[in-house]
């Protein structure tokens, strides 16, 4: 991508999509229940011991700072 591109706003929900999983399939990699991915896309926030944000970083095949921005904008989009 170019300078001069923009990029699609990253949110939880565009990076589970990006790597093409269902919500149930993150929540069985995690060990959690599918609802709770579905909330943290829809504003809340999600709880995670170091360890699941790093598997849930391998998991969206991004790094923490994509991690942290979708929540980030998440929650921006969600308080506007």
């Amino acid at each position: 991508m170019t300078e001069g591109e923009k990029r699609e706003p990253l949110t939880p929900m565009s990076l589970r999509k990006r790597v093409g999983l269902t919500q149930r399939k993150v929540a069985q990699e995690l060990d959690i229940r599918s609802q709770t991915v579905g909330d943290w896309e829809k504003g809340g926030v999600p709880h995670l011991t170091p360890s699941k944000m790093k598997r849930l970083c391998e998991i969206y095949q991004c790094s923490l700072d994509d991690l942290i921005e979708a929540f980030e904008m998440r929650n921006s989009a969600h308080t506007s």
